[in-house]
């Protein structure tokens, strides 16, 4: 738990100090803080300029079909937690009013509570971090303060690209996220490989031939269309 949390403060002064990516940066905070609460997976929620919510990164794909439920229906503790700056538990899904939706579309993935944590940067809310499990009552006192501290972590790696890269904004750095999606789509129906399978063997490439991850699922794509 402690040695996650550490893990997760070493990688935002990494990142700042150096050429760190963002995308990978938060990726592997998210990984830490899931590791930390003893949780099941975990997704960032992060709004662009418009207010349209997109999870970015994400250690399980059950968390962005969960998300999706509420971006469909622009309702859930996800979009609440984002727009209020508030955190938002349930408990059990099964009996929680607040959300039917989101609810209903936890349950049916197996998820029986969660925690969506505010990521606040300086005046503006960045997004959620948002916590599943299917356990009911998982976020006990202890764990929610364990939460908050790496939504700190993610804000402080959001609040430092936004002074960086002014014109871009976060939200657009992580547009590479759509294209990794799409390549790992192209290699499922080329090998028959499950989703995590396909993003190993993107991530294996891309350390084998030392380029980002996000220009070796461009190529992936780029081919595809010819």
């Amino acid at each position: 738990m402690e040695e996650a949390l550490m893990r997760a403060m070493k990688l935002v002064h990494v990142f700042a100090a150096g050429p760190g990516e963002v995308e990978a940066t938060l990726q592997q905070l998210v990984t830490a803080a899931v590791e930390a609460l003893g949780t099941d997976m975990a997704g960032l929620t992060v709004r662009d300029e418009r207010g349209r919510p997109t999870t970015v990164v994400y250690t399980d794909g059950v968390a962005t079909e969960i998300d999706q439920v509420q971006y469909d229906w622009d309702r859930g503790p996800c979009l609440d937690a984002s727009r209020t700056q508030t955190v938002f538990e349930v408990e059990e899904m099964a009996t929680d009013r607040r959300w039917p939706e989101f609810a209903a579309g936890a349950v049916e993935r197996g998820i029986h509570s969660s925690l969506s944590m505010p990521v606040v940067a300086a005046s503006y809310g960045i997004g959620a971090l948002n916590f599943y499990d299917h356990r009911p009552a998982h976020f006990d006192m202890k764990k929610q303060e364990l939460a908050e501290l790496f939504a700190g972590q993610c804000s402080i790696t959001g609040l430092y690209w936004h002074h960086v890269n002014q014109a871009q904004g976060l939200a657009a750095a992580m547009a590479s996220r759509s294209t990794i999606e799409q390549a790992k789509g192209v290699l499922m129906c080329a090998t028959g490989c499950s989703p995590d399978d396909a993003f190993e063997l993107l991530r294996e490439q891309s350390q084998r031939e030392n380029r980002k991850l996000r220009d070796v699922a461009q190529e992936i794509v780029d081919r595809q269309k010819r």
